[in-house]
């Protein structure tokens, strides 16, 4: 049976494992990735520190396997990332990561900039700071030594991908993260980029990750013990292997992915543009004529370890997580890092409403859990609002441990939840497009067949979805209501 050598990239951990065409892992490491700061507002990766981690956990396990039945590598990797390279291709920089907050300082500056560019028709990514293109603007603006160093630009795909084939290729996915790949003819945008006196020429080839691949390096073989030929598949982001790997990327299936950040996407062939002034929707092509469509929250399991780690302890399987107060209800927004949408956006920031002196911990970290879902529903509700109906969603990440949570989603959002059978489904789906490339599988509907299994499945509480809904709304007036003052609340100084 041939086995596929996946690797998935976060940004806190690294993760390499074996997958056989059943879709079971065999053998599976990982490893924290550390966050490298050399300024305030920094969060990179080391490009040579990544590069060894990776090699190690590789290593640690092709060990004590029969690494002649490894016939595909395949990576996933983060978004948002940028590394800057001089004219010898020599890192300039880290990897920027999502928590990487420099770009904020400039946002505001960046938007009138592009003020007379429709960059969410062309990219299908809303304003926010988070992108590429906005830190490529930060160093525009204040770093320009540094700045006109620069020649060439990588992301964590095209790096890993570079070194693993030697050709400098990213996938679509990752490059729709950027804010300046151009959904209507799948290219970079020279217009967005010209403005930086830059041009796509500077930046790595874009392919279809679902099929693009190349052989192994003759010395990355040597160095990893693998002596039969290897092809190394392109593959998708993270998130969209995590879809995969819980869905298959299943018509009306939505995908959350509940871990320190939070993502729902649904697949269609088409990109969705969000009709209402906040652009709540991303898409992002997996392919052409192929698209993941939704948003994400940076906050999602993040709260909740701040406040493990500077408050209180939080027992996950606690029963009264599910409870619903008959009292008026403690809110959260939970939102300690910004917001990716643009009605709240890089300035958001965390609120406990309603606090009474009857509440305890256990109603903290329930209004927490529901902050979360709360803010899930605002994505959940644009995707209906476009025409895009979910019929179910399949839940995988960390945060499905944490028992009442997965209930709570499915009384918020009013639809069953499954769960996987088994963590790290990120893997299985880096494998199951490799094993697709390669021709093991006629298609993702084939693969999904012989490799994916469901797990428990969640119905929605009837009496809860209805608390549930009211709950929202006061929410929602709540997130509304503050969203003015959380910018003002940044020039508030000492």
């Amino acid at each position: 049976m041939e086995l596929t050598l996946a690797i998935d990239l976060g940004t806190t951990n690294l993760k390499v494992g074996l997958v056989n065409e059943l879709g079971e892992i065999l053998l599976l490491y990982s490893s924290g990735v550390p966050t490298v700061s050399n300024e305030a507002g920094a969060a990179e990766h080391d490009p040579e520190q990544l590069r060894d981690m990776v090699i190690s956990l590789c290593k640690k396990v092709l060990k004590d396997n029969d690494k002649g039945q490894v016939k595909y590598i395949v990576s996933s990797g983060y978004q948002f990332g940028l590394m800057m390279m001089d004219e010898q291709r020599k890192p300039l920089t880290g990897l920027t990561l999502l928590t990487d907050t420099r770009s904020q300082t400039t946002f505001s500056d960046f938007i009138s900039f592009y003020a007379d560019e429709d960059i969410y028709r062309k990219t299908g990514c809303p304003l926010i700071s988070q992108y590429v293109l906005p830190r490529l603007f930060y160093f525009f603006r204040e770093r320009p030594e540094l700045y006109k160093k620069a020649k060439y630009f990588t992301d964590s795909k095209s790096f890993l991908f570079e070194w693993l084939t030697g050709e400098w290729v990213t996938d679509m996915s990752t490059a729709g993260a950027t804010q300046f790949y151009n959904l209507q003819d799948y290219q970079w945008d020279e217009g967005l980029l010209s403005k930086l006196h830059l041009s796509g020429e500077q930046f790595p080839a874009v392919a279809d990750g679902t099929q693009y691949s190349a052989p192994l390096k003759k010395e990355v073989a040597e160095m990893l013990g693998l002596k039969e030929k290897v092809e190394v598949v392109l593959g998708i982001y993270d998130g969209a292997a995590l879809g995969m790997g819980l869905s298959g990327f299943e018509p009306n299936v939505g995908i959350i992915n509940i871990g320190t950040t939070a993502m729902l996407r649904i697949p269609g062939d088409n990109a969705v543009l969000d009709q209402d002034e906040n652009k709540r929707i991303q898409a992002y092509a997996i392919k052409e004529r192929f698209f993941l469509n939704g948003g994400a929250l940076n906050n999602a399991a993040l709260p909740l370890d701040w406040m493990r780690n500077n408050l209180f302890d939080i027992n996950p399987n606690d029963p009264d997580l599910l409870q619903i107060s008959h009292e008026p209800p403690l809110i959260s927004l939970p939102y300690l890092t910004g917001e990716r949408d643009s009605q709240t956006g890089p300035y958001a920031s965390g609120v406990f409403f309603g606090i009474r002196r009857n509440h305890s911990k256990t109603d903290f970290a329930r209004s927490v859990l529901e902050g979360v879902a709360y803010s899930m529903r605002y994505l959940y509700d644009a995707l209906r609002e476009n025409n895009m109906p979910v019929k179910e969603i399949r839940m995988g990440g960390g945060g499905v441990n944490i028992k009442a949570w997965p209930q709570i989603f499915a009384d918020v959002l009013g639809v069953p939840v499954t769960l996987p059978p088994g963590n790290e489904m990120a893997l299985v789906g880096n494998a199951m497009l490799a094993f697709t490339a390669g021709g093991i599988f006629k298609d993702f509907n084939e693969a999904s067949f012989s490799m994916l299994r469901s797990g428990e499945r969640i119905e929605p509480d009837k009496k809860a979805v209805d608390i549930r809904d009211k709950q929202y709304r006061f929410f929602k007036k709540l997130r509304e209501s503050l969203a003015p003052l959380f910018k003002e609340h940044q020039e508030v100084r000492y």
